[in-house]
């Protein structure tokens, strides 16, 4: 069975992590996301329980739920079941935005102390629809070690999945999954898998699962109040009928995240239901946020990375160049 077992190995595979990419990345909270926290009114959580397991949950209610204290300190919404101390990671929602804000650190009692943050491509929302039609609500919920009926149906219907995790010193990852219907394909009731599609190549979770096969993943279904978490422990897997099983467009992954089942909780999550973010009238106007390729030009400066390498990275950015690049990524690796 091809299972990666060893980063080398992953990255032979993927390819390696390119230095622009790693460097969009900055070590606080600027003006650019605390703009884009203020027009949020939910975000996926990933963090460890009393238990040392890995969950992940959809938290907040209203815009600005989650509050900078400072540059490195966040305020928000924790789950009484979290762990305070260990590593955690949030994926910040802005409705109606292809883009998405990920936030990386150790989790406090109030919130959230930040090691990382950075934007994230929309290729997942697009992919996924995440703002287009929804679907009519449903009320079943289910509990327990398999997929049953109800959390099967919710799982072929999700377009959407977060998928949180941490590497083997315990940092911690929060990553987009988008696709049509079925984003996580439920391979039998204990295994679900995800594939790997053209991101922001920084390959976090998949990196993660070599060091440490724990993850959690959290399905969303456009129009539902409902939420769908997955924990179990996870492998990178090549194996070539289970890659081609998941094309799309055309494209075959080069790997997928294939996941054992340990737990699996479909409930009706009152964050979602505050936050309206299946609402049109909620979502809001491109116009009234920074530029993702502003964006991604300013963390690019501000990056403090070492080396001539990296010196070259940030004398040589260039905004209007990098929106012309981003927009044909777009048209092309979707």
């Amino acid at each position: 069975m091809g299972i990666i077992r060893a980063v080398p190995d992953l990255e032979r595979v993927v390819g390696e992590r390119p230095l622009p990419v790693m460097m969009k990345s900055i070590d606080h909270l600027d003006p650019h996301c605390l703009a884009l926290l203020a027009h949020s009114p939910a975000a996926v959580l990933g963090y460890v329980d009393a238990g040392g397991r890995q969950r992940a949950e959809l938290v907040g209610g209203t815009p600005g739920f989650a509050a900078a204290v400072n540059r490195s300190r966040l305020r928000l919404p924790v789950p009484s079941s979290a762990a305070p101390g260990a590593g955690a990671a949030l994926l910040v929602l802005v409705p109606g935005w292809r883009e998405t804000l990920r936030i990386n650190g150790t989790l406090a009692e109030d919130g959230l102390l930040v090691e990382e943050a950075f934007l994230h491509c929309g290729k997942a929302v697009l992919r996924s629809n995440l703002w287009g039609p929804v679907s009519a609500p449903e009320d079943a919920v289910e509990e327990g070690s398999a997929l049953g009926p109800a959390a099967a149906a919710f799982l072929a219907a999700a377009p959407f999945a977060v998928v949180t995790s941490r590497d083997g010193s315990g940092r911690a990852d929060a990553s987009p999954k988008g696709d049509p219907p079925g984003v996580a394909r439920m391979i039998g009731p204990t295994t679900v898998a995800l594939a790997d599609r053209p991101g922001n190549r920084r390959t976090d979770t998949f990196h993660n699962v070599v060091e440490r096969p724990e993850v959690a993943v959290l399905a969303v279904v456009p129009g539902d109040v409902r939420t769908l978490e997955i924990t179990g422990k996870a492998v990178v897997s090549t194996e070539d009928e289970l890659r081609e099983s998941m094309t799309e467009r055309n494209r075959t992954p080069k790997v997928v995240l294939k996941l054992e089942i340990e737990t699996v909780r479909l409930a009706r999550n009152d964050a979602l239901r505050e936050s309206g973010l299946w609402v049109s009238a909620n979502h809001v106007d491109p116009a009234d946020l920074p530029r993702s390729s502003t964006i991604w030009t300013d963390h690019l400066k501000l990056n403090e990375t070492a080396g001539a390498a990296a010196e070259l990275v940030r004398s040589g950015v260039n905004e209007s160049l990098l929106r012309a690049g981003l927009d044909e990524d777009y048209r092309q690796n979707l």
